[in-house]
């Protein structure tokens, strides 16, 4: 896949952070749901060398996770995996929006990320700035649900900026009138990469 697609034509796009230590269906169903919800042109999986609040113990290798997920994604043409962080050396989320924003200055972005996220996304590198400047849809995870909501992460959002319908998101940013953000309760995938570990050691 390329480092970075770039278009000269506007295209709303969803764009998925993460260590994808596996990539599994989860992640698939999350996508589909984002791209349902947001009309989203398409979605791309940023695969991240190392997430920074993340242990390394137990992390497979890059290239493994990589593979892994463009193998998941097939032959979804909406669905695009990135190295862009390994290539770039990118670490945290603020800079690679940055970068992604100055390549693809036409396009819509919509961060998605789930309610476990949303949870700690205080701790994030210039977390302010990414709430300020990001239009954001939320997905629910099994037993988060109202608990994310009543977070930190969903104060330092703010309760006036969030939008009833995933659709609106992305169009304010375009505009120049900043981010806001959706969070979509009725999303209750239970996969998760912690799961699958943990299978593989039983």
């Amino acid at each position: 896949m390329a480092r970075c697609p770039s278009f000269s034509y506007r295209l709303r796009i969803g764009i998925m952070g993460g260590s994808f230590n596996p990539a599994h269906e989860g992640h698939l169903y999350i996508a589909k749901e984002a791209r349902r919800l947001a009309k989203l042109d398409e979605v791309w999986w940023l695969v991240s060398p190392q997430n920074p609040l993340k242990s390394a113990q137990n992390m497979a290798d890059f290239p493994t996770r990589l593979t892994r997920a463009r193998t998941l994604a097939g032959r979804n043409s909406w669905l695009r995996c990135l190295d862009l962080e390994q290539q770039l050396g990118l670490f945290n989320t603020f800079a690679s929006l940055e970068r992604l924003r100055q390549v693809c200055r036409h396009a819509e972005l919509v961060w998605i990320m789930g309610a476990d996220n949303l949870s700690q996304f205080p701790q994030w590198k210039r977390a302010t700035d990414i709430a300020r400047n990001t239009s954001i849809l939320v997905m629910n995870r099994p037993n988060y649900g109202w608990q994310a909501l009543a977070s930190q992460g969903a104060s330092l959002l703010g309760r006036r900026h969030r939008h009833k319908q995933a659709r609106q998101l992305g169009r304010s940013y375009a505009n120049g009138t900043g981010g806001g953000w959706v969070f979509h309760l009725h999303s209750h995938n239970p996969l998760s990469a912690t799961l699958l570990r943990s299978r593989k050691t039983i």
